[in-house]
Order: C-alpha cells, then structure tokens, then sequence
C-alpha cells in the first residue's frame, strides 16, 4: 500500500525532526543560521531564538543554553509558555521517545539560567573595555557616541535614572519630521537590580550602565532576546526596534565566552 508507506514515511521523519543528531561538529561551521522545531508547537524558528533540552542522569531534563551537551537535543521555543506546553503535552518523553523527569521547576530554572547566562555576557564586555559603569561615566559616555544598550537598575533612583533617558532621548531620539523606526532610541535593559549587576561585575552595587557598539553587544542582545520570554526585560517604550535576537549568538562569540572561562572551545579539541 504505497499511500499507507508514504504516511508512513512522514510520521517517522517528523519525529526525527523532534530532536537533534546532538551539538555540532568541531570544524563544521554553518553557512547560516539553522532552523529548529519546537516540540511544544511544532513550529519551525531560528535556533538563536530557541533554548536546547538534553536528557541528564535518571533522564532528567536539562536546560543546554550554549547547545553545546552531548548527546541528543530537543529544541522549545524561548519563552515560558512554550516551556509550560511541552511540560503539559509530555512533549519531551514524546521527543526522547523515553520516560522523563521533567518538573514545573524546569520553567524557573531555566529562566534563572537565561539570566546568569547574560549577566555573564556583562562581565565579558566589562573585561573587553565595552562596559561603561557609573551614572556620571555613562552621561558622558553617550555625549560621545550612541550606545548600544543602556541598563539601569531594576531599584534605581528614578531621578537619576530619567536623568540618563532624557540625555539619550535627546541626542539620539527622533528629530522633528523623524519617527521612532526611523530614527530608534537605543534599547534600555531594567531586568537586572543593583546587587545582581554588581556581583556579577565584581563591585557592591551597579546601578548606570552602558555597553558600547561593538561584537559583545551582538551575544548580549541575543541573551535579552531569550529572556525576555520568561521576564519583562526592556524598559517600557525603550525596547529594540527588532527584539529577535538573529545572528546573536555566534560562534566566535561562544569561544570567547569559553576562553574567558579557561575552557577550551569544543571545535579546538581533538
């Protein structure tokens, strides 16, 4: 019965779409970026957007946020709410084809490890000389050129805070006759409190920060993007005109985050 074959065919090709062969080979680079399926909607999205799910001791579920554990992966789109479907739906015993252990508190873990993950980002800029802190730095930072993303503590002054914003807004917001595509204010980041930034950045507290243009800001962004389906990230009408974080999360800068570590980047090692 051909028809019957051919159906199938298809039922068993769709479910190896469901995971992956696992990470990707030393030395094979993509031409671009690939497209993964969500188990818990079974949409096809870009894998920067997405979070990778790998099958732990006692088939425990566990987060892979660099897509970088061995063995085979099952990909959720990057947001609570898909998380919370594949956990309803037993998306993950159907994807590893194996019972699971899979609690709600995958959902909070995830997110707590969506957010070290981009405070470790901060540190790296802080360490390459893109990380501008203090509220009389950052003011002056931006008098001299555009930033790329401005953060201000979840608890900062409000004052201050709307001190920094007004400077921004007026050198870099929309001019008469402009809109806000075409002329977009930088992204300003307010998900993070004073003691988290600054613990991650090795003082007390980090209350005015800002990240310069550069190759950092690219991973940094990409994180946010992630984040920002499980927490409110962007500060109310300051959020990135294209929040998708596409091409964020590049290789080169996952070796540099790895080498910053003092690990070796898995396509070096023999």
């Amino acid at each position: 019965m051909p028809a019957q074959a051919n159906s199938d065919d298809a039922v068993a090709a769709n479910d190896a779409a469901e995971t992956d062969a696992g990470p990707a080979r030393a030395g094979k680079a993509a031409s671009r970026e690939p497209e993964r399926r969500c188990i818990a909607t079974m949409a096809a999205r870009p894998q920067a957007g997405m979070i990778r799910f790998v099958l732990g001791p006692d088939n425990q579920v566990t987060p892979d946020l660099a897509a970088r554990l061995p063995g085979r992966g099952a990909w959720v789109t990057a947001s609570r709410e898909a998380l919370e479907i594949a956990l309803k739906k037993g998306a993950f015993a159907r994807a590893f084809k194996a019972q699971v252990r899979a609690g709600p508190d995958l959902v909070s873990q995830t997110e707590q490890l969506l957010a070290r993950r981009a405070l470790d980002t901060l540190g790296m800029a802080k360490r390459s000389g893109d990380l501008i802190l203090g509220f009389e730095q950052v003011r002056e930072a931006v008098r001299e050129a555009r930033p790329a993303c401005v953060l201000a503590a979840s608890d900062a002054s409000e004052d201050q805070r709307d001190k920094v914003l007004a400077l921004v807004r007026g050198l870099y917001g929309p001019q008469p006759g402009e809109t806000a595509k075409t002329r977009p204010l930088p992204p300003v980041a307010d998900c993070f409190s004073g003691d988290e930034m600054g613990m991650a950045l090795g003082r007390e507290r980090v209350v005015h920060a800002c990240l310069k243009q550069g190759r950092i800001v690219h991973a940094w962004m990409g994180e946010l993007a992630r984040l920002s389906g499980f927490r409110r990230v962007w500060l109310p009408g300051w959020q990135p005109v294209d929040a998708s974080g596409k091409g964020a999360s590049g290789q080169d800068i996952e070796d540099s985050m790895a080498r910053d570590a003092g690990d070796v980047p898995p396509a070096s090692r023999a």
